[in-house]
């Protein structure tokens, strides 16, 4: 690509499959061609070759094909920012189907020069709103309220890393995703944009950049892999909560989380289920006494 594009989309993914396949394909279909298309292979050897024998297939100038043999959404999403050339960066999952001029409508928020960040319309597959208005934030308890089948553009407090853009002077300013959000529901989205909006920019949700996100499962769900999520909630959720905002915040948490692993224990008749927990929120307090790792790569 001779020109630097306006757009940089950047797709990590792991193990994904022909999911991930269908996801590129549709980006080289958007009728917005002015983007590089950067993706982020952190998949084992087998899934990693498929990959790469798609890009050689596809053969568009657009495509920036990068393997990682460091597994890490986070770092991935950094990696990719790092060799990012467009005015916008937009960020999408690898298991998505999307719906209209999703790249356009992103590019259009940016008219707007007080706009950092864009979050675009989300029908979830396993996943429902749980409030009424559109949304997506962090209540002072610690829980996620999201709602982001709405129809109209608003300013909104966090963004949702399965369709999200923002300005590349903006990241610039704030630096990478912070590498201390691990495991399962990372919250190094709503952590990242939170940064970006405490930095001066807005924050808007955009209807018309609408995707499907799948959400691909792989297998049934057992009460293990069930508490592995939790686990990984509980500690994240912990180490958002003090990072930003601080130790006064932390007894409404611990409130509501006490009450959650109650009941997770009793639900799924396993009593080990709040020790488990109870180490979670533990392991958030430690990652937090560590302190962010969020610096982008020097390239």
């Amino acid at each position: 690509m001779a020109s630097e594009p306006t757009l940089s989309v950047l797709i990590p993914t792991l193990n994904r499959g022909k999911l991930f396949h269908d996801t590129v394909r549709q980006c080289l279909e958007e009728s917005f061609s002015d983007f590089e298309l950067i993706l982020i292979d952190q998949s084992d050897p087998e899934q990693e070759a498929a990959n790469r024998a798609l890009v050689e297939e596809l053969n568009d100038e657009r495509i920036v094909y990068m393997h990682l043999p460091v597994k890490g959404l986070p770092n991935a999403r950094n990696e990719g920012m790092a060799r990012a050339r467009g005015d916008i960066w937009l960020f999408l999952d690898d298991d998505v189907i999307l719906l209209g001029d999703v790249f356009a409508a992103h590019v259009a928020c940016y008219d707007d020069p007080s706009v950092g960040g864009v979050t675009g319309r989300i029908v979830e597959r396993t996943v429902r709103p749980n409030v009424d208005d559109t949304r997506n934030e962090v209540s002072k308890g610690g829980r996620i309220l999201t709602n982001l089948w709405g129809a109209e553009r608003c300013e909104i407090q966090t963004l949702k890393g399965a369709n999200m853009s923002y300005r590349a002077e903006a990241c610039r300013r704030v630096g990478g995703f912070d590498r201390q959000y691990t495991g399962t529901a990372l919250l190094e989205d709503t952590d990242y944009s939170e940064r970006i909006r405490q930095d001066g920019w807005t924050l808007l949700f955009e209807p018309d950049a609408e995707l499907v996100h799948l959400s691909a499962l792989s297998g049934g769900v057992r009460v293990e892999d069930a508490l592995r999520t939790e686990y990984w909630r509980f500690r994240n959720c912990t180490y958002w909560t003090l990072k930003n905002r601080g130790p006064k915040a932390m007894p409404m948490l611990l409130a509501t989380y006490s009450g959650i692993a109650v009941k997770r224990s009793v639900e799924w008749k396993k009593p080990g289920a709040l020790l488990k927990l109870s180490q979670a929120l533990g392991a958030g307090v430690w990652s937090w006494r560590k302190g962010a790792d969020q610096d982008l790569p020097r390239r």
